[in-house]
């Protein structure tokens, strides 16, 4: 029987032009940390959430993407 769990990605808000490898390299720093505790990757999952931005009268809602990682292991 497996188990799965799913962590939260790092937060990527923007990638500066030539700086794609330091935002691959968090995803699989996350991925190897997590492998070695036995987890294997299976895959990255996107969800959109609506979160308010703004101060109290002028809130806002505003969609962001997380990226979840989901990882499987046998028990």
């Amino acid at each position: 029987m497996k188990t799965y769990k799913a962590i939260p990605g790092p937060l990527i808000v923007s990638i500066e032009k030539g700086k794609v490898s330091s935002a691959t390299d968090l995803f699989a720093n996350m991925i190897n940390a997590e492998a070695q505790q036995g987890w294997e990757f299976v895959s990255m999952e996107t969800i959109t959430v609506q979160e308010k931005q703004g101060c109290l009268f002028n809130q806002q809602y505003v969609n962001t993407t997380i990226y979840m990682l989901i990882f499987c292991k046998e028990v």
